[in-house]
């Protein structure tokens, strides 16, 4: 396990995103684009929470962390789920 993997995009824009902290953050919108193609990708993948909701699992700094979306979130993800939305 001595090779280091290459940063997924999602690690890449989670360093991105912490190098940005002070900077204007992301959109809920623009976050829930991001972890949409990353679920696409294989990436981040639901998880289903004890309150019948669900969350992202994603690698962060820390290890495994879970990612709730907001109501904001969830809007942009059922817009994306009506459109052809594969770019």
């Amino acid at each position: 396990m001595g090779s280091k993997k290459k940063k997924s995009g999602l690690a890449a824009a989670a360093s991105k995103k912490l190098a940005s902290i002070g900077s204007p953050r992301m959109s809920p919108e623009e976050m829930a684009h991001m972890l949409f193609h990353a679920e696409q990708r294989g990436e981040v993948e639901r998880v289903p929470l004890e309150d019948g909701s669900w969350a992202w699992a994603v690698q962060g700094p820390k290890g495994m962390q879970m990612l709730k979306p907001t109501p904001d979130m969830l809007a942009a993800l059922e817009r994306f789920a009506h459109e052809d939305h594969d770019h």
